[in-house]
């Protein structure tokens, strides 16, 4: 770093970005500092403004920044950074440019999907996990890059078992070796081919159209995020409070979404060990509240065998619940009754 003259790297990424790039940060040796994160917008898209302020603050530091990654389907929402964009600015600050499409790069598999990551194709590499949208069991990540010979650069040889021209993969990996997990994916592309994947995403990226509009449809639910990919997250919010938030002052406001987040931590706990449904759950900071961490609800509908009537099972089993809230409920009700009176009077 100092041979080039600068005082420090960085990897720029929104932040949405996954968890292992901080592992990836550690693994370099740059550090977590050095692996800057973007704030989004209100669709969870990086803010190449911001991008582009952070580069330019950073350069003034002597700061390289020598990579920059596009998130092609984030893992909280599905969303996908603008691509086009990111490959324009990497170009021209000369940073490699990532793609982690570890959940959203399976969509290329579907004609009618595959504009949704228009520029990943100007990617210097990328990442997908075939252990989401292509259906394979755990573990089978991969990493594409445009120019093969890059991949050189961290392989290793040991004459007792990888030695050169060996067509181990634990040559370029972490591991010192690896399982085939690559005939699993080979198998299931030869399988359900690109014509089953195309039918298989699409139909999950229709049932997530499905499934907003259910929950739109319920007074006493709010959609978060809408959904691009297969995923989309949303949270219980009673009528009455939801009109109570129109017009509470930023302290009552404060409480309620406190007591929002323990309510869907409460159901979703509830939900989980019932036994009859599933719904994970996350943490966001939307812009409509200040960017207040918000906990709700994620759904990902990539099973083929999940039906219409089970998600609105889904939502009938949440509104049970909600009534056994002994805690958050009442005092949600409560706050938001003397809010609505007040403000009539």
């Amino acid at each position: 770093m100092k041979h080039y003259g600068y005082d420090g790297l960085a990897v720029l990424v929104s932040e949405r970005g996954h968890y292992s790039l901080k592992k990836a940060a550690d693994v370099l040796g740059i550090g977590r500092d050095c692996l800057i994160a973007i704030p989004t917008d209100d669709n969870n898209r990086i803010r190449t403004d911001l991008l582009e302020e952070k580069i330019s603050a950073l350069k003034a530091q002597n700061i390289k920044p020598f990579a920059i990654v596009g998130v092609a389907g984030t893992t909280e929402t599905g969303n996908i950074d603008p691509l086009n964009t990111l490959a324009d600015i990497a170009e021209r600050e000369g940073c490699h440019f990532h793609v982690d499409a570890a959940w959203g790069g399976a969509s290329l598999m579907s004609n009618n999907q595959r504009h949704k990551l228009a520029g990943i194709e100007r990617a210097d590499s990328v990442t997908i996990d075939a252990h989401k949208q292509l259906y394979i069991p755990m573990g089978a990540g991969m990493v594409i890059f445009k120019d093969p010979t890059l991949a050189s650069a961290i392989e290793h040889h040991a004459e007792y078992i990888l030695r050169k021209g060996s067509k181990d993969l634990g040559s370029h990996t972490l591991e010192g070796s690896r399982s085939g997990m690559a005939m699993l994916l080979y198998a299931a592309l030869n399988i359900i081919s690109r014509k089953g994947y195309e039918m298989l995403i699409d139909q999950s990226v229709d049932k997530a159209a499905h499934f907003a509009a259910l929950i739109k449809a319920r007074e006493n639910f709010e959609l978060v995020t809408e959904p691009e990919l297969c995923l989309l997250t949303y949270r219980y919010v009673p009528e009455d409070v939801k009109k109570a938030l129109d017009v509470a002052s930023e302290e009552d406001r404060e409480t309620i979404l406190d007591l929002l987040n323990d309510l869907t931590e409460f159901v979703q706990k509830r939900q989980r060990e019932s036994g009859h449904s599933f719904v994970s759950r996350t943490r966001l900071t939307p812009e409509k509240w200040n960017r207040k961490i918000s906990s709700v609800f994620r759904v990902v509908l990539a099973n083929p065998l999940t039906t219409h009537e089970i998600l609105e099972n889904v939502l009938s089993e949440q509104e049970e619940i909600v009534k056994t809230s002994e805690i958050a409920l009442p005092k949600l009700r409560e706050i938001a009754s003397r809010i609505l009176t007040e403000a009539a009077a």
